[in-house]
């Protein structure tokens, strides 16, 4: 009987709990998540930088990062640094170096890369999430190419 009462009373506080309030939790909670944001900071007509900005917005560190996307047809990486990269066709794959692995709450890593061509990063995640926290395929920042 009193476990049939406990499941009473949790229902009834999910559903007297207003939809506003739910919706809030699960954007602050999209806001806690990590992050992985692109910027171009430097473009010199034959190539440009890419740099990539991993944002640990939890209040538990991460040990170990990832970030792949894709690039559009036509471009192309060259260099990088300060992580490791795997690349199959267009697919890429960056993980972390053993001096930037862990990312502590509220801190950032970055790495970066030269390319050529038109386009930027597409279909971004960051371990196995989307770059922006929640919004599939973003990047996390307004204005960056997608």
């Amino acid at each position: 009987m009193r476990s049939v009462l406990s499941v009473l009373a949790a229902l009834l506080i999910v559903l007297l709990v207003p939809a506003g309030a739910r919706a809030d939790a699960r954007a602050d909670a999209q806001a806690d998540a990590p992050t992985a944001t692109f910027a171009k900071p430097a473009d010199w007509g034959s190539g440009w930088e890419g740099r990539f900005t991993l944002t640990n917005g939890s209040d538990t560190a991460i040990n170990g990062w990832t970030v792949d996307f894709d690039l559009p047809s036509g471009t192309s990486l060259g260099a990088y640094w300060d992580a490791l990269l795997t690349a199959k066709g267009s697919h890429q794959t960056f993980r972390n170096r053993d001096y930037n692995a862990v990312i502590a709450p509220g801190k950032s890593v970055t790495f970066g890369f030269t390319g050529t061509g038109p386009g930027a990063p597409e279909n971004c995640a960051f371990n196995g999430q989307p770059c922006a926290g929640g919004v599939p395929g973003g990047l996390g920042t307004p204005g960056s190419p997608a």
